[in-house]
């Protein structure tokens, strides 16, 4: 999958505000009767990476099975019945 196609099935979202303000990809969206949701997310504090930096880890992490770095937040639905939605504000505890 070239990334391009691969940005055209991302949903990017923003919380928070100032310094406070993270970022988060989502991507994997599905709807069947056995989940609904996205399969992978990854989030970070914009102090520690940019939108465009994000997307290249998720890409890398995704497309080529490389790790992503200490500062990035990352979320796997294993089986369908895992997915998960975007939420409306960001919790970092929520996260795997």
């Amino acid at each position: 999958m070239t990334k391009k196609e691969f940005k055209e099935g991302c949903s990017f979202h923003e919380f928070g505000s100032g310094r406070n303000k993270v970022n988060a990809i989502y991507f994997g969206w599905k709807s069947d009767k056995f989940g609904t949701g996205f399969k992978y997310g990854v989030a970070a504090e914009i102090e520690s990476c940019t939108k465009a930096e994000l997307f290249d880890e998720m890409y890398k992490w995704i497309e080529n099975g490389i790790y992503l770095p200490y500062y990035v937040y990352s979320r796997f639905a294993q089986y369908d019945s895992q997915r998960f939605k975007a939420p409306l504000t960001f919790n970092y505890r929520t996260w795997n």
